[in-house]
């Protein structure tokens, strides 16, 4: 989510701001299982040993509620995880390669405002530049091509900064980790079916909480 907020000033109450932003997601490792199921029975289970994952582009729409440093938002993410399996475990080949996961993301945070980095406190008095960070919980809806559909539950942690362009417009740059579980095929019919997820990390929520993603985006954020 590109974050950002109100102009700088600890004596504002109460107000309303929109950011939409643009930029790149950086996928962590991903893991692929092909499976090709008949009359409900797992025949073939081919698993990888190395994917590649794609930077795509990603898109945020965000709104928040500000007060005073403190504030609450409602984030929006589109992008696609764009992942093609180099090296199987076994000599079997799956009919394809190459896997495009659709992705949808709602989060609610608590955001809290910080100083610029570097500035002097005097400057900092002066200017309406700042920085801010958040921690949100929500839902990230995805949509595998030759696989399932499902709803997870996704974590976000955020870092930006905030510059003033003209009055009530400021310019946003933040770096945002995303974080959720991964898909499990739920096959219903014959035929090849895709299983992804992350990969073990240390951190992690639970032992399915491994899929992440590495984000920088640019925007604008309008204040009311």
């Amino acid at each position: 989510m590109l974050f950002g907020g109100i102009l700088q000033n600890v004596s504002t109450y109460g107000q309303f701001s929109i950011v939409a932003g643009y930029g790149i997601q950086v996928p962590g490792r991903q893991d692929l299982k092909f499976r090709r199921y008949q009359d409900g029975v797992l025949k073939d289970n081919i698993r990888t040993t190395e994917v590649h994952s794609y930077a795509t582009p990603i898109f945020n729409l965000s709104a928040s509620y500000w007060l005073k440093r403190y504030g609450i938002r409602l984030d929006f993410y589109n992008w696609e995880h764009i992942s093609v399996a180099n090296e199987l475990e076994t000599k079997e080949v799956p009919p394809f390669y190459k896997i495009v996961q659709g992705r949808d993301a709602f989060f609610l945070s608590i955001l809290r405002k910080s100083s610029f980095p570097f500035a002097s406190k005097e400057s900092q008095e002066e200017s309406d530049k700042y920085s801010y960070f958040g921690i949100g919980f929500g839902e990230t809806l995805t949509e595998v091509e030759q696989g399932e559909t499902q709803w997870r539950a996704a974590f976000k942690f955020s870092y930006g900064l905030s510059v003033p362009i003209v009055k009530k417009i400021n310019a946003i740059i933040a770096f945002k980790y995303l974080l959720t579980r991964d898909i499990d095929t739920l096959p219903n019919q014959n035929g090849w079916f895709v299983d992804t997820s992350g990969t073990r990390f240390p951190f992690r929520f639970g032992p399915h909480w491994d899929t992440r993603y590495y984000v920088l985006q640019t925007g604008l954020q309008m204040s009311f």
